[in-house]
């Protein structure tokens, strides 16, 4: 039997999963103070040096808490007191991303001159994402969601609501819900505690229109989700179309099949960038309904935040549901439909002897 044209259906049908990367993880190298750890699907539990983080664990740290973080790509994390991120847990398929989602608090990053231009490192705040190549950086998101960017060593491209700047050596950004600042020297030593308070203060008498902007950014990218996610659906059916041909002797369909599978696997990645970046937003909205419900904290229109916080929630599931379905594309899935379609569970590729599908899959032997 001819099993080139077999072998090439194979490897369009495989390319999609290929080169899946299952999110970000690392290993705790140090920890002093309060740190407490949550992996998926674990209870949350006191952070030990030595413990690998799988992708998608929570990191967080009390008034005394810090961390040392040795990721897979060989960056280096340092968490500082009073801080809350996730290592992503959402997978790509293109390309290797290191990606950190912090929702508050304060984090240095050693970028690995080893990641180079085989991968991308992100930091995704809940205003802006924060991408960068070999680098050293500090990146910090008070109570309010303001962010503030210094950076030591490199560039750091900072982009938010379609404005990106490019930050170098010595230079720090500050950017909220109004927007991205100007980029200014950072030469003094921040003062990050008065840095903190004051956008403490600014929650507290704003939380209701900083809550409603918050809101307006997720729902934007919720919209923006179901429009990929439409995308995608479409482009699944037409691919099933074109295997169907593929599978009756159409040549031409294989090329369709590799042409879909390109477009489904570059809307998937960009789903997970959404994920990413609307994960930080709803990590926000947690901390703000947390403050509001602190009677210490003396939030004005603490009840609208809290209210408002409790609808995000039951978005945030939805939202879940459809990250979890766009990035849902994998080389395991691939193989075990093309297995089904050998098994005959699925229009079988041993076909009649004499049949037209002979010119695609070659004669039975």
């Amino acid at each position: 039997m001819n099993i080139r044209i077999i072998v090439s259906l194979m490897a369009v049908l495989l390319f999609a999963g290929s080169a899946v990367a299952d999110g970000t993880g690392g290993r705790l190298v140090e920890v002093n103070g309060k740190v407490w750890i949550h992996a998926p699907g674990a209870d949350k539990t006191i952070a030990r040096a030595g413990i690998t983080l799988a992708p998608g664990t929570k990191i967080l740290t009390g008034p005394d808490g810090k961390a040392e973080i040795s990721l897979e790509d060989g960056s280096i994390i340092v968490v500082q007191q009073n801080s809350s991120m996730v290592l992503s847990g959402i997978k790509r398929q293109k390309k290797k991303k290191t990606s950190i989602l912090i929702f508050f608090g304060r984090i240095w990053n050693k970028v690995s001159s080893a990641v180079g231009g085989r991968a991308a490192y992100e930091v995704n705040t809940p205003i802006v994402v924060c991408g960068v190549r070999g680098t050293e950086f500090e990146t910090a998101v008070a109570d309010d969601g303001s962010v503030r960017i210094r950076v030591y060593e490199g560039t750091v491209g900072v982009t938010g609501n379609g404005e990106g700047k490019t930050v170098n050596k010595n230079q720090e950004i500050d950017a909220d819900t109004d927007g991205v600042g100007k980029i200014r020297s950072a030469k003094e030593k921040t003062d990050w505690e008065k840095w903190q308070n004051e956008k403490r203060e600014r929650l507290k008498t704003n939380g209701r229109s900083i809550m409603d902007n918050v809101k307006d950014r997720i729902m934007a990218r919720k919209e923006k989700l179901e429009t990929l996610r439409a995308r995608q659906k479409d482009i699944e059916e037409k691919r099933k179309l074109a295997l169907k041909r593929a599978q009756e002797g159409d040549q031409g369909a294989i090329e369709e099949i590799r042409q879909y599978n390109e477009e489904l696997v570059a809307i998937a990645d960009e789903i997970a960038d959404i994920g990413d970046a609307a994960g930080c937003q709803f990590g926000l909205v947690d901390h703000f309904a947390d403050l509001a419900t602190d009677p210490r904290f003396q939030m004005i229109d603490g009840k609208y935040v809290e209210a408002e916080a409790a609808g995000m929630r039951r978005i945030k599931a939805m939202f879940d549901k459809m990250i979890e379905e766009g990035t849902d594309i994998s080389m395991e899935a691939m193989e075990k439909m093309l297995q089904e379609m050998s098994d005959g569970k699925r229009g079988s590729l041993k076909f009649d002897k004499g049949s037209s599908k002979e010119d695609l899959f070659g004669k039975p032997e």
